[in-house]
């Protein structure tokens, strides 16, 4: 095979990853996104031992792809993360109110059983 070949090869099999990347954001598999990058990251060390002259037309406009496709993904990542990182501050607000009507008709911690998840 070909150097050029195993590259496209290398490629199209992060492109797969990437496309799979997309879906595990959407749905916020994040054990399932973590094993990917995951896959990545090997990829990347296999495509480190080629030179530029080893990527064909096709795997540079692979390149280009997935460069966008990363992008995109970091993205739409991020916009996630945002989420998420709201939702335990209202969690967090949430588990003090509750630690503040406590101490206010006189329970003791201990007598609640939701502070022990706190």
């Amino acid at each position: 095979m070909m150097k050029t070949d195993s590259t496209t090869t290398l490629l199209r099999e992060w492109k797969r990853l990437s496309d799979a990347e997309s879906t595990a954001i959407t749905l916020r598999d994040w054990d399932e996104l973590n094993r990917l990058l995951d896959e990545k990251s090997r990829l990347q060390g296999l495509l480190d031992d080629y030179e530029a002259e080893d990527y064909n037309a096709e795997g540079r406009a692979l390149v280009s792809e997935l460069i966008n496709r990363t992008t995109l993904n970091q993205a739409r990542l991020e916009t996630e993360m945002t989420v998420v990182q709201g939702q335990i501050q209202d969690t967090d607000r949430a588990a003090s109110n509750i630690r503040k009507v406590d101490q206010a008709y006189g329970a003791k911690p201990a007598d609640n059983y939701w502070q022990t998840y706190s």
